[in-house]
């Protein structure tokens, strides 16, 4: 007969959070309301360079405190790619006591009008990945917070940055993006692909949190033909742009 405990987790993040404490791997302190991830080193060497930080181990990758927040807003860098890795670590994040999370990222894009350096804000992610179903009943995708969304477009408005906001496609498997399928999405307004945004809002869905990904267009597979040019400038560029928007947004809801 089936226990009434066989469909709860064996391990959860608040206990993993409870053991690295007891051994003197996680240091005390109050927890931030909201965590931007940053995949890529270039835009977590620009925020570190850019702002003060406090370094708080005890996390895979790097884990930072903005100062000038007084902690309220932290980045999470240097973890790698993929979904799996940003739903382990935003489920620690959350039992730590985080409310909103902002993943800023590099994406390929699927439509003309993106070329590199192109800001997208998505509003939906496809869930082609596999972590998704672990934390959500079966969908096709899984939404951003609107509110999110549509704040991090009035800043980037107010700041005269031109941005798209739509759908957009998580994959587990970059090599295996199959010129039907991106056609496909493409048809269908898709506006990007990426590697962590489903698996992130499935997260922050099923904790009841608010999370947004946002992204600064690298490639483009317009047409089911891959581009890159070799110059990513624009696109590092645009992540910057993200990264302050970012901050002016959870700056004004995380207010003491």
């Amino acid at each position: 007969m089936k226990s009434s405990d066989d469909d709860k987790p064996i391990l959860t993040p608040a206990e993993l959070l409870a053991y690295r404490r007891a051994t003197g791997a996680l240091p005390e302190f109050p927890a931030p309301e909201a965590v931007i991830f940053a995949p890529q080193k270039s835009l977590a060497a620009y925020a570190i360079r850019r702002h003060l930080v406090k370094k708080i181990p005890g996390f895979l990758g790097e884990f930072y405190l903005f100062k000038r927040t007084e902690g309220r807003i932290a980045l999470s860098t240097g973890f790698g790619i993929g979904a799996p890795v940003v739903a382990g670590l935003a489920d620690e994040f959350s039992a730590l006591g985080v409310k909103q999370f902002i993943l800023i990222g590099m994406a390929g894009g699927l439509q003309p009008k993106l070329h590199p350096g192109s800001l997208v804000i998505s509003t939906r992610a496809l869930r082609g990945e596999g972590v998704s179903s672990h934390y959500l009943p079966p969908e096709p995708g899984v939404d951003s917070s609107a509110e999110m969304s549509q704040g991090l477009s009035t800043i980037l408005a107010n700041r005269k940055h031109a941005h798209t906001l739509g759908p957009t496609w998580t994959t587990d498997a970059p090599f295996r993006e199959l010129r039907g399928v991106v056609l496909e999405h493409q048809r269908a307004g898709i506006l990007a692909v990426d590697m962590e945004a489903a698996a992130l809002l499935a997260v922050a869905q099923a904790a009841g949190l608010r999370a947004v990904a946002a992204f600064s267009i690298a490639d483009q597979l317009t047409d089911g033909h891959w581009k890159m040019d070799a110059d990513l400038q624009p696109t590092e560029k645009g992540l910057t742009v993200l990264f302050e928007v970012a901050i002016e947004y959870l700056s004004s809801t995380t207010k003491s």
